[in-house]
């Protein structure tokens, strides 16, 4: 029998259940507020208790790059780009109107432009033939800007990681290509594009720190990524990042 200290979300019928945390109300009313706006690209809320949380089912292809060759197309990429433009869009009328009370996982980080989802990767979105058509998993979601948002979806979508090794996915100037198409897709301004890949090392640094302050508070599943090397992966990452910023910055807006 699970119990709500297994921690892993479970599927019962149409509803997706996981253990509730201090940070559900405020997902619960982010998803409502996000329907209530027009946006039926995320689970519908179905109510908490002290236990467990309840959200529907979005059915279609989940997956990352390495299990799901249709995440890698140009299709998924400019689709989900487009994607989290309407969710940012759209959870900003919700960030305008934020309840002080309201918690979240990761702490909010002014200027307060929208709700970030938190990880917009691959392995949170849905696709409909190819196409990306939702988004699951807001355990992450904060207030924040939208390219603190952006930075983190394009680290993952690019994807900017010295240890990508899927062909077409491994090279810089392939990482780049797809970084581009993901900016032009979602309609960022020019003028903000040159600070992205600053972003993306300050976004994966707090992760980093996120990790390291939830381990020590003795919390599995991050003592579990620190002994498996994610955080050996992510500080190669923001080095690789640091090398290639100049072109990163020249390809997104040349």
């Amino acid at each position: 029998m699970l119990t709500a200290t297994d921690g892993e979300p479970f599927r019962q019928g149409n509803l997706i259940v996981r253990p509730a945390r201090p940070w559900t109300p405020g997902v619960h009313a982010l998803l409502a507020a996000l329907h209530r706006n027009g946006f039926e690209s995320a689970p519908l809320p179905d109510g908490y208790d002290e236990l467990w949380e309840r959200v529907t089912y979005l059915p279609g292809d989940t997956g990352d790059f390495d299990n799901c060759t249709d995440m890698r197309s140009e299709k998924a990429l400019r689709s989900a780009a487009s994607l989290l433009r309407r969710y940012h869009d759209r959870s900003a009328l919700f960030a305008g109107n934020l309840e002080a009370d309201h918690l979240w996982q990761l702490p909010a980080r002014p200027p307060c432009e929208v709700i970030c989802h938190g990880d917009f990767a691959p392995y949170n979105v849905v696709l409909n033939d190819g196409e990306a058509i939702g988004i699951i998993d807001f355990e992450t979601a904060h207030p924040a800007s939208r390219c603190w948002d952006l930075a983190y979806a394009i680290y993952r979508w690019a994807s900017l990681s010295s240890s990508a090794a899927i062909e077409g996915l491994d090279r810089p100037a392939d990482q780049i290509r797809r970084a581009r198409i993901f900016v032009d897709a979602y309609g960022l301004p020019a003028a903000e594009r040159p600070c992205l890949p600053d972003i993306t090392v300050e976004r994966l640094e707090a992760l980093l720190s996120f990790m390291q302050h939830e381990a020590a508070r003795g919390i599995e599943r991050y003592r579990r990524n620190l002994r498996d090397g994610h955080d050996r992966v992510y500080r190669e990452d923001i080095a690789y990042i640091t090398k290639w910023s100049a072109d990163i910055a020249a390809g997104l807006t040349d």
